[in-house]
């Protein structure tokens, strides 16, 4: 039924309609098939010091704040096209000429012929709760940049780069981490990893295993096994409950152009040649995390690099997001390949927008690409 055919409404139906709508603490509105406004209850006048009368002669979208209008506007024109929810939060105009935040929820009526006829929304507030989100948010975010290593060594022949982005873009912290470090005999330490969950718990517990790896590098024998086991115990200790962490400890040796490094329980570096496809490199270990003493399943593995190679380091957000880790890590593959290809400026970031193409990762994800000069 539409409430507002030829706008002469059914006044019992439509006049049951406006008294629940109007004893509603939120805004409601009705608009017509291509958007334009038909009726507003009581709250919006309320709320925004317009009458109904004036509403008519221009768009709903005037009282919304100007920098959140072309977003709006842009969602608001797709939702009417493919017929799907509208769900937003705009800021809107107040009475007193200020703003609040407020929810925005639109949905489409159909009529018996199965055209769209109307389209039903709602503006809730939920100004209190973007504020604080918006404190919260900006403190994860210094919060996580402590945690990641923001200065990179300066090496003649190596270069670089890295990505993070977290699964909850809102809260931007999660439990993956990268690490690039001089070790005392001056060779380039590096680590990588992922501490299981989400959010400021997994974050602080990402920040003890992160730590505990560069401190056992630095302080014991350097060797990957002996580093990722002491890192284990260091976790244990006092720790009665310990999250499953995945990592790769390594090292660069550029006077011998090798690199060594060692697993644990984590997917295997990628190394893309400068003549060739990019390929996985051995891996064989034990998470921590699991046990205190950990079974001897890690091993050290040794590589030589060519000038001109890349060894990338990632988490699994990387290549689970379509659930078919055999699609992804192909596709990991052939990104490597392309960005060495391309001498991306960026590589970390090339591979990100190669692999995940036009998605969205389901899960945190960090990148680490170390390019090899040869100088």
């Amino acid at each position: 039924m539409n409430f507002m055919e030829n706008r002469q409404p059914d006044p019992v139906v439509f006049g049951g309609f406006q008294a629940f709508a109007d004893a509603l603490p939120c805004i409601v509105w009705i608009a017509d098939a291509n958007g334009k406004t038909q009726w507003f209850n009581d709250e919006f006048r309320k709320y925004s010091g317009v009458s109904l009368e004036a509403v008519m002669h221009w768009s709903w979208l005037s009282p919304v704040h100007e920098e959140d209008r072309p977003a709006l506007a842009h969602h608001w024109a797709e939702s009417r096209a493919k017929a799907a929810l509208l769900d937003s939060i705009v800021r809107l105009r107040g009475a007193d000429e200020s703003y609040r935040w407020f929810r925005i929820r639109a949905r489409p009526f159909r009529g018996p012929s199965g055209e769209i006829e109307q389209w039903f929304g709602i503006f809730t507030d939920v100004h209190d709760r973007q504020l604080e989100l918006e404190a919260n948010t900006h403190v994860l975010d210094v919060l996580m940049k402590g945690f990641l290593t923001k200065t990179f060594p300066t090496v003649a022949g190596l270069k670089f780069d890295t990505l993070y982005r977290a699964a909850n873009v809102a809260e931007k912290i999660g439990g993956d981490w990268y690490d690039i470090f001089t070790l005392p005999d001056g060779r380039i330490g590096f680590s990588i990893g992922d501490v299981s969950g989400h959010g400021i718990d997994a974050a602080v517990k990402m920040a003890e295993a992160k730590n505990a790896i560069f401190t056992a590098a630095c302080l014991g024998d350097p060797a990957p096994e002996r580093v990722l086991y002491q890192a284990n115990r260091a976790l244990f200790l006092n720790k009665p409950q310990v999250s499953i962490t995945t990592a790769v400890y390594g090292f660069v040796d550029r006077l011998r152009r090798t690199v060594t490094y060692g697993c644990a329980g984590h997917h295997p570096p990628i190394l893309a040649r400068a003549i060739g496809d990019a390929v996985v490199l051995p891996n064989h270990g034990f998470p921590l995390g699991v046990e205190e003493v950990m079974p001897p399943l890690i091993r050290t593995h040794e590589i030589s690099y060519d000038p001109g190679s890349m060894m990338v380091l990632y988490t699994d957000g990387l290549i689970e997001f379509t659930y078919d880790i055999f699609d992804g890590e192909k596709r990991l593959l052939r990104a490597a390949t392309d960005a060495l290809s391309a001498k991306a400026e960026h590589p970390a970031q090339f591979i990100a927008a190669h692999v995940f193409q036009a998605a969205e990762p389901s899960d945190d994800v960090a990148i680490l690409t170390i390019s090899f000069d040869g100088n």
